[in-house]
């Protein structure tokens, strides 16, 4: 196959992959660690990744490397992979994922149990430990959702942060920190607003 062909179908997989994942030049670029202008060279046929970017490419876009040095698929680039799972060839990367995060909120509220059960025995009833879990988990969820997560995902996300911080703040400063509920709406609002900006470097994106 010759290099100038190679180069055509490495562009345009990478293209397609990209738009269906619903990405910008930019994003994929901030995925693989390198420059939006690096990844516009990719797509034009001016240049081919490198063999480690390729491979971290193609497990990003849930692919194999052959996949991406093919010219015809029996697949829709849309139905291949997703952006945030692990590559069909190893589904066992995608379960790690998931166990690493439930393992780490599992570990949160176990810690939480034993701080209850510590203050418990002393005869006291200290529920804080388990109120504290709630904002805690959130941004366990938020930091793995920015590394492993989808986009849409962000603001569900972040939202659930900012509200459990406010429950917390709330049962804090009671019997009238209640108030301070109402500024969740405005909050919210501007989270939403915030996970909708985004570096538009690709006008066909």
């Amino acid at each position: 196959m010759a290099r100038e062909n190679l180069q055509q179908i490495i562009a345009r997989n990478i293209t397609l992959l990209r738009r269906a994942n619903g990405m910008t030049q930019a994003g994929l670029a901030e995925k693989l660690g390198y420059s939006d202008k690096s990844v516009s060279k990719w797509e034009r046929a001016d240049g081919i990744p490198d063999v480690l970017c390729l491979k971290a490419m193609a497990d990003l876009f849930g692919v194999t490397v052959d996949y991406m040095l093919q010219a015809e698929h029996t697949e829709d680039p849309a139905a291949v992979g997703a952006l945030g799972d692990a590559p069909r060839s190893s589904p066992e990367y995608a379960v790690s994922r998931r166990h690493v995060v439930l393992l780490t909120v599992a570990g949160v509220w176990l810690l939480a149990a034993l701080v209850f059960l510590i203050v418990k025995i002393s005869g006291a009833v200290f529920v804080l430990p388990f109120v504290a879990a709630l904002p805690i988990s959130a941004l366990l969820l938020v930091i793995f959702n920015s590394i492993w997560g989808r986009r849409a995902w962000q603001f569900p996300v972040v939202s659930f942060f900012v509200w459990t911080v406010f429950f917390l703040l709330c049962w804090l400063l009671r019997p009238d920190a209640w108030l301070l509920m109402l500024v969740c709406v405005p909050a919210t609002l501007v989270v939403w607003l915030a996970c909708r900006v985004r570096k538009k470097t690709d006008p066909e994106a």
